[in-house]
């Protein structure tokens, strides 16, 4: 009977001891693949074996302490080298001894780098164990998170450290050093208890996908300014400077011809860097206990000349075409400190509402100044005449008695003999204007009702959108006017007429694109231009008129300095600062997807794949949308960086609903007093088709997101469907009533969202159209996100929807981001909010809850 017992003893123990082998086999993982680096000799430092006036002597350790190469930006790759003290350090497969250990390739002072990259496409947790006889340092993603600073001889060195890892690839690198024939080390991966060693994938290849520090990190190319001649460019350049929230910005002078800096102002405290219209000079301020001089600089001359000084209140400067006259701004806040004070209308709320900006001008040659505006109302200054002797300045001030409720004045004012002259008074809707070359007439920049019922072409719908750009062009002895773009679909943003070629050239949404077209005023018509890229942030054309910079990206490709001639009609890169960073970054697909709904309009939209996508799997999908009426564009990064979303696994669909601009003025008056109803029933509709449409979507695990008036749909969408599994509102209005009265802007935009539509007058649409009002129909679970001093979309708009769907028993989450506005642009905070996003995501899409219980354990409270 012992002996029976002792069998099954036996058998029993031997059974535990496999299933906790098996267990242990199924979370150890050996990291086998390994590039590594050439040896280099390390040497201490003369007079090492002396004491420091401390009585310290020199520790073999500090060779290796000695941050010899900035780890961060080490980019290992296979046959690609590092660079060390003039020479190439080649990365090559490392060789593994049969138990796996690597070893230096030096026995003695010899330090070599080794690298390898581990994929998760999950967030994870393991734990990093090393057995090391030499010294070394571990890094993770270029942070050091484990050390060992003492040769072993005997017996080996065991190191752990537990790591985090977010979707996507991460770089491990090591740093060792022997001083021994023991150099030889081995690494392994634990995985910590809900992942296993198969969610962990190494490799040596340096390809990667999209992650949020690749689009936030490195040097962004913002805008680029021409010399008169267009053969200098004055670039402005931004970075953010990790692991601190501080962003450097900073201008540099290119030759337009090779791209060469000629000139950086890096460092300098110097503001408002300009060139001047004539010559090859720039001019920009300084300031002095509070009080500003403006400087020019000649290059020619090799000469710096201060030509007015201690202006008090400067605001900004513009020079005339002459450079003989310089007109300038100033502007002071009359603001007071107050416990209790009435509000004087209702702008008097909003910061600076009490500010109040005037004209100067500056006779550069004999330095005095005459001051040309005065008042209760700011001016603004829109043109300098080419001949400059004529100037253009507005002034616009509320009037809650009419619709729109403001108005605006327009002026010329002879410089010479300070006559002024009224071009308009109480125009209702506003516009800019600028001059003809020859100033017989102005272009005016304005919505589709900026001259009355003349700009408008809203076919059956009863009010214009007025955030559609428009362009006209005004004679000024006659005062007759022409509504220029008035067939033409694009909405019109920036515009140049320049004066060499009497052409207009503009920068205008042309659907989901920003495209720069050429207006000929001979033969009336728009043309296209053929640059690079898909979408235009800005644009700038030298003063003789030739060549024109802008600024451009495209859907997988960051913003780019490009220089355009006019003449030959071609396009040459001028700044590429962030080429090299996404080299090893691979994009997935980008296709079009449009539908037609069945009363014969088109709603188009996009698609961005995962990389390595395969048809034959199943996906999450993400929705995303904005739908308050500018389309989304086919930008790189932005808030909601799409491209990244569908390298964490996603697929996701962009459409732009009815109401947006750039798709003609009827398309986008169709914003007017809906409020939702319809852009929703579109995005419902287009989601179904899609789904229904590709096999490869996982129609139980769709999401959707939005911001603002986005996230207003967001909620919107959930009082009407139950197609999402999970939905997600960043700063959306819940309350279309209380956003009206409490947003700093609500009234005024609601001027081309509920054009003469209040809550008293239309409880349908103010209260009815509210999710507030309708937060019982709600199942889908929501995110709610807020920056904690938004003035836009206030913070009450989430507060309210959020304890509404609590009281109700709704799932649903409320995250603030503290001292954030309407957009998210703290550096740390931009990074903790896109992984609430996709934590949240992460926790309803894919079932994995763990990211967000990290970031979001329940307190017991």
């Amino acid at each position: 009977m012992n002996k029976i017992l002792y069998t099954l003893s036996f058998i029993l123990l031997l059974n535990m001891s496999s299933l906790a082998k098996k267990k242990t086999d199924n979370k150890t993982l050996e990291l086998k693949s390994w590039l590594q680096s050439e040896a280099v000799m390390i040497s201490p430092p003369a007079f090492s074996d002396s004491k420091d006036i401390e009585g310290n002597l020199f520790q073999l350790s500090n060779l290796i302490k000695e941050n010899y190469i900035n780890i961060k930006k080490l980019k290992p790759e296979e046959n690609n080298s590092l660079a060390w003290n003039g020479k190439q350090l080649k990365w090559d497969k490392a060789n593994l001894s049969k138990k796996g250990s690597l070893s230096t390739n030096s026995t003695s002072n010899g330090l070599n780098y080794f690298a390898t990259y581990i994929s998760v496409d999950k967030w994870s947790k393991a734990k990093l164990i090393a057995e090391t006889f030499p010294m070394l340092e571990i890094y993770l993603d270029g942070k050091k998170i484990a050390s060992n600073y003492q040769q072993e001889n005997k017996k080996s060195k065991r190191l752990t450290a537990n790591i985090t890892l977010e979707p996507g690839k991460h770089c491990i690198i090591i740093k060792a050093l022997s001083l021994n024939n023991k150099n030889t080390f081995k690494l392994q991966l634990e995985a910590d208890n809900g992942w296993d060693k198969n969610d962990f994938k190494t490799s040596i290849s340096a390809e990667q996908y999209l992650t949020i520090n690749k689009i936030l990190d490195g040097v962004k190319v913002k805008s680029s300014v021409l010399s008169s001649n267009g053969k200098l460019a004055l670039v402005n350049y931004s970075r953010t400077l990790p692991p601190s929230d501080k962003i450097e910005n900073w201008k540099e002078i290119l030759s337009v011809s090779d791209g060469k800096i000629l000139h950086s102002f890096r460092g300098t405290k110097l503001s408002q860097i300009t060139w001047l219209p004539l010559g090859n000079k720039i001019s920009y301020t300084k300031n002095y206990n509070g009080k500003t001089s403006i400087f020019i600089f000649d290059f020619e001359k090799g000469t710096e000349t201060e030509i007015v000084k201690g202006i008090s209140y400067f605001e900004r400067y513009t020079w005339a075409p002459n450079t003989k006259t310089l007109l300038y701004s100033v502007a002071k806040d009359h603001s007071k400190e107050w416990k209790i004070r009435k509000i004087q209308g209702m702008e008097d709320r909003l910061p600076g509402f009490r500010y109040r900006s005037f004209l100067y001008k500056l006779d550069v040659e004999s330095g005095v100044k005459q001051r040309l505006t005065y008042g209760n109302l700011s001016t603004q200054l829109n043109d300098i005449s080419a001949d400059s002797k004529r100037i253009l300045f507005s002034q616009s001030r509320p009037d809650y008695n009419e619709y729109p409720y403001s108005k605006q004045n327009l002026y010329e004012m002879n410089l010479e003999t300070y006559e002024l002259s009224t071009i308009w008074e109480d125009k209702l809707f506003g516009g800019s204007a600028q001059y003809s070359p020859d100033a017989d007439k102005i272009l005016v920049q304005g919505g589709p009702s900026c001259f009355g019922k003349l700009g408008e072409n809203i076919g059956s719908q009863k009010l214009a959108n007025n955030y559609d750009g428009q362009l006209y062009i005004m004679d000024l002895k006659s005062k007759k006017v022409t509504p220029v773009s008035i067939d033409f679909d694009p909405a019109i943003g920036q515009t140049i007429w320049n004066k060499k070629d009497g052409n207009i050239y503009l920068k205008a949404n042309d659907k989901d694109y920003v495209r720069l077209f050429k207006y000929d005023t001979r033969n009336k018509s728009f043309t296209k231009l053929n640059i690079q890229d898909d979408v235009v942030k800005n644009f700038n054309i030298s003063s003789e008129g030739s060549v024109l910079s802008y600024i451009s990206c495209s859907i997988s490709s960051p913003y780019k300095a490009y220089t355009f001639d006019l003449e030959k009609q071609e396009s040459s890169i001028l700044s590429d600062p962030e080429k090299v960073k996404f080299d090893n970054v691979k994009f997935g697909k980008t296709e079009n997807w449009n539908f037609t709904k069945e009363d014969g309009k088109t709603i188009i939209g996009r698609v961005y794949y995962p990389p390595n996508f395969d048809a034959n799997k199943k996906y999450p999908m993400i929705v995303n949308y904005y739908a308050g009426t500018v389309p989304v564009e086919r930008s790189f990064g932005g808030r909601y960086p799409l491209n990244l979303y569908a390298a964490m696994g996603y697929v996701v669909y962009l459409l732009q609903p009815s109401g947006a601009t750039g798709f003609g003025q009827e398309f986008s008056a169709e914003h007017q007093n809906n409020w939702g109803i319809t852009t929703a029933d579109e995005i419902i509709e287009g989601t179904k088709k899609f789904a229904a449409s590709h096999s490869f979507i996982n129609a139980d695990k769709i999401g959707c997101i939005g911001a603002s008036y986005g996230g207003f749909m967001t909620m919107l969408l959930q009082t009407r469907t139950d197609i999402f599994a999970a939905a997600i509102s960043h700063a959306g209005i819940s309350d279309i009533t209380s956003y009206w009265g409490e947003g700093y802007w609500g009234y005024s935009y609601s001027v081309n969202a509920s054009g003469k539509s209040f809550p008293w007058n239309h409880r349908k649409l103010y209260v009815d159209q509210s999710p507030l009002f309708n937060a019982n129909k709600v199942n889908t679970p929501m995110l709610l996100i807020h920056g904690s001093v938004d003035t836009n979309v206030p913070l009450g708009e989430s507060i309210q929807m959020y304890q509404a769907l609590k009281l109700l028993g709704k799932d649903v989450d409320f995250v603030q981001v503290k001292n954030q506005n309407h957009q998210i642009l703290n550096y740390t905070q931009r990074i903790l909010w896109n992984n609430t996003i996709f934590a949240y995501f992460t926790k309803h899409l894919k079932d994995k809850n763990q990211w967000w219980n990290s970031l979001y354990p329940d307190e017991n409270l």
